[in-house]
């Protein structure tokens, strides 16, 4: 029997005298070694979310997450039961209406690009993952270097960038080309002019959970829109937080779409 009762309860709370160590099992210190799951990749927005966020009805959003019978999905949705998008399905549902409603893209050529992007380079999100752009409303490119750009619908034709496109410049990209933050048109009506669109509203999976914010903060819409609800008026929002009130209404536009 130990002399000291003390130094047998030492020995079991404490690890060679060190009151701070705690005990793991071994299934919890497998667990504590799982990689890290990426933010980008975290369903976060429901289908309705989507459609509000990027000014698209929601059978169409629906269709390209989904699919339809013998059509497979155009993204890769990890969810389904709830049906919840990342922020990497929201990009790419977001470059599909570029290409398909402003650049005038054909969904089966969409369709075919994506194809070839996952074959070619592997990627689960390729309209994510890589810089698009479009030539004469037909084609769509891969931007390997900034400079060139590769056919993906005639056998890898090399050609040069001569437009960049305002729409898909809304989706900034870090330097391997994968988007890490979208800026989405608070207004329906700025798809028609993307150019003179304003860049007042940011999604980033890094920031508020990934929720639409004010660029540059942490102020998210839904909750100017929750106290524009309670009462506060837009002068006295645009004071509270230092923003202009073109600024505020934007937001706000974003929330309010239909």
């Amino acid at each position: 029997m130990p002399a000291n009762r003390s130094s047998v309860v030492t020995a079991r709370s404490g690890h060679c005298g060190n009151p701070h160590f705690r005990y793991t099992s071994a299934a919890h210190q497998k667990a504590m070694r799982r990689p890290q799951v990426n933010p980008h990749e975290i369903p976060n927005y429901t289908i309705e979310e989507s459609a509000r966020y990027l000014h698209v009805p929601y059978e169409k959003v629906n269709y390209w997450v989904v699919g339809g019978e013998n059509i497979p999905p155009l993204t890769t949705v990890f969810t389904r039961r709830p049906m919840l998008l990342s922020f990497k399905n929201l990009v790419e549902c977001f470059v599909l209406e570029s290409l398909r409603k402003i650049h005038g893209v054909s969904l089966q050529s969409i369709r075919e690009s994506v194809l070839q992007l996952r074959i070619a380079r592997a990627s689960k999100y390729p309209l994510a993952d890589y810089d698009l752009h479009t030539e004469g409303g037909k084609l769509i490119y891969l931007d390997e270097q900034g400079q060139q750009l590769t056919c993906l619908t005639r056998s890898g034709q090399m050609v040069f960038r001569d437009i960049v496109m305002p729409f898909l410049k809304r989706v900034e990209r870090n330097e391997r080309g994968i988007a890490k933050r979208l800026f989405p048109f608070t207004r329906r009506e700025h798809l028609k002019s993307p150019t003179d669109a304003p860049r007042v509203v940011m999604i980033d999976p890094h920031v508020a959970f990934g929720m639409p914010v004010l660029v540059n903060s942490r102020i998210s819409t839904a909750f100017l829109l929750s106290r524009r609800k309670g009462g506060a008026s837009i002068p006295q929002l645009a004071t509270d937080y230092g923003r202009s009130e073109t600024e505020i209404e934007e937001a706000l536009q974003l929330e309010e779409a239909a």
